[in-house]
């Protein structure tokens, strides 16, 4: 691979978008697209189904570059498929913005859709309640 499309990717995939957690490790390569990402308390994770590069539908491509090029635009909507998808496995605390595994998340909170267990611990003591 050539300098200049290698310097594309990299500036294509700056622009991925934002993960939905703070911690999220990219496993692609020329042939694939799969993606973890973490809980923003304890780390557990959870990995992406795998998406094939489909080369655009195309059987040859001549040019590195269009290649780059196609294969960053499949990549970026691997990503988003894959961010979408980890909505469902994590919960978002309306209190702190963090998206956290069912292991820390707190449902009992129904008033505010749940929260993660550190800001419903912080909550009860304020409130003097059993944690």
């Amino acid at each position: 691979m050539t300098t200049n499309v290698s310097s594309l990717i990299l500036l294509i995939m700056r622009t991925m978008g934002i993960p939905l957690t703070k911690h999220t490790t990219n496993h692609s390569d020329w042939n694939t697209f799969k993606f973890s990402f973490f809980c923003d308390h304890c780390d557990k994770e959870w990995v992406s189904p795998l998406f094939l590069f489909t080369s655009g539908g195309f059987t040859v491509i001549e040019h590195e570059e269009t290649k780059a090029l196609i294969w960053a635009y499949e990549h970026q909507k691997a990503f988003e498929q894959a961010n979408l998808e980890a909505q469902f496995f994590f919960n978002y605390c309306s209190e702190c913005n963090k998206w956290v595994c069912d292991n820390c998340f707190d449902a009992e909170w129904s008033d505010n859709h749940g929260l993660c267990k550190e800001c419903s611990e912080k909550k009860k003591k304020a409130a003097n309640l059993p944690i």
